[in-house]
């Protein structure tokens, strides 16, 4: 074999791959294009719950000891949406974090859904949120905040019986530019998923080329805020621990096993958690604290010496572009997002329009025509290590699912929306 032909045969190695994908990518806009999507539903019941009072619950979890889910909504995201590119100038709402209370089936809606007050924020700041995370051993919940004078991770005390969530701390960090979804390692550990490198709001064309052309620009990060607990004047440590193509969900499946979702490729990847071993954490260690003691400035980039990496064990494909990921008690990891993303695309950049009856009404015929009738379908699955993928919904009646999380006592499962008018509720 001549040089020239070796070197054509490596390449079409190289571009096979994303080949691949792309086709792939193709056949499924295709087959999830409106009128063609082939609904799905294997609820034994569901309910589409607080239309009239929530809406743009991008995340979802459930606390299965109380018998609660706690959502974040953001209604402002119709205006602002760092992600999406979304800015739209103006006054704004700010998120609320709610309390939905599912084991009383009988229940009014006005006794099961309730807003905590958001206490001790900074006066004049905006919460717009996205993923959430709660440690349930010091009520901590942990949400990520595109504000609009930088993003940041909030840090909440959740008081259940007065329905208080006390702010007590904000996460900044570089690394942390555009902060998506929160996975909870140990009470003073997250990964931290930043969707993409180029943020759409700040360069949207190459923030379009990052997401088309599946370039692995995104990053998980781990974060230690050991030290921030201590001293709020203090900085975090974060390390990138893997760089994947527009990471949105995490979630960490047992003590070794953490699953990303990689939104353009349809699919989510599972990696062992690895931490470096104890000679490397030592020697690590005394680099860290000589840097430390040597340099003030350096202390916002300090790294914790058990930083964990990420490493590649096996990859889960979906036939829709995955959004976020919640894992149960038994393991199963539930996965929602969106089939056609052309028309999430249509549908997001118009609820602020749709959503508003004064510009509505001065809309034209086709806008109103299109608040009327336009949507977005929604995909919920669930996989499991010993069954595999198995689909649960797939449909437009409750649109752009975000979040499906699951409570496997009471067989009780919720799917939240980025742009939906409140959640749905199933049984099983």
């Amino acid at each position: 074999m001549t040089v020239k032909a070796a070197i054509s045969v490596l390449l079409f190695a190289a571009i096979l791959p994303v080949l691949f994908d792309a086709f792939r990518i193709v056949l499924i806009l295709w087959q999830n294009a409106p009128g063609r999507l082939a609904a799905i539903n294997t609820f034994k019941s569901y309910e589409h719950k607080f239309a009239n009072t929530t809406r743009s619950c991008e995340d979802g979890l459930v606390i299965e000891s109380k018998g609660l889910a706690i959502l974040s909504c953001d209604p402002g995201r119709e205006k602002w949406n760092t992600v999406m590119g979304v800015s739209i100038p103006g006054p704004n709402a700010g998120a609320e974090i709610y309390a939905y209370d599912y084991k009383d089936t009988n229940a009014p809606d006005s006794d099961s859904l309730k807003r905590f007050e958001i206490l001790g924020y900074e006066p004049g700041s905006d919460l717009h949120t996205l993923g959430m995370e709660f440690d349930e051993e010091t009520s901590t919940l942990f949400v990520a905040n595109h504000r609009s004078s930088g993003p940041a991770i909030e840090m909440f005390k959740l008081d259940f019986d007065a329905l208080a969530a006390h702010h007590f701390r904000t996460i900044r960090h570089p690394l942390l530019h555009g902060p998506n979804s929160l996975a909870l390692v140990n009470g003073h550990e997250l990964l931290v998923t930043n969707d993409h490198h180029f943020l759409a709001l700040k360069n949207p064309i190459l923030a379009k080329m990052e997401t088309h052309l599946n370039l692995p620009l995104g990053t998980v990060v781990h974060v230690d805020i050991s030290p921030i607990l201590k001293d709020p004047t203090s900085s975090v440590a974060a390390k990138v621990a893997a760089r994947i193509a527009f990471p949105n969900g995490i979630e960490i499946l047992n003590s070794s096993t953490v699953a990303v979702a990689s939104t353009i490729k349809t699919a989510v990847y599972l990696y062992d958690l690895v931490r470096p071993d104890a000679s490397s954490s030592s020697s690590s260690s005394s680099s860290s604290s000589s840097s430390s003691s040597s340099s003030s400035s350096s202390s916002s980039f300090s790294l914790s010496s058990s930083s964990p990496t990420l490493k590649y064990k096996s990859t889960i494909r979906l036939p829709f572009m995955v959004d976020n990921l919640q894992a149960s008690s038994d393991s199963a990891l539930f996965a929602a997002g969106h089939p056609y993303p052309l028309a999430l695309g249509k549908f997001s950049q118009t609820r602020h329009l749709c959503n508003s009856p004064a510009d509505l009404a001065a809309a034209d015929a086709d806008a109103r025509a299109y608040c009327e009738t336009g949507s977005s379908a929604s995909w919920v699955s669930r996989w499991t290590e010993a069954g595999g993928v198995e689909h649960l919904y797939a449909g437009a009646e409750f649109p752009t699912s975000s979040t499906a999380a699951f409570d496997t006592r009471r067989s009780v499962g919720i799917v939240t929306g980025l742009y939906a008018k409140g959640i749905l509720v199933w049984r099983e």
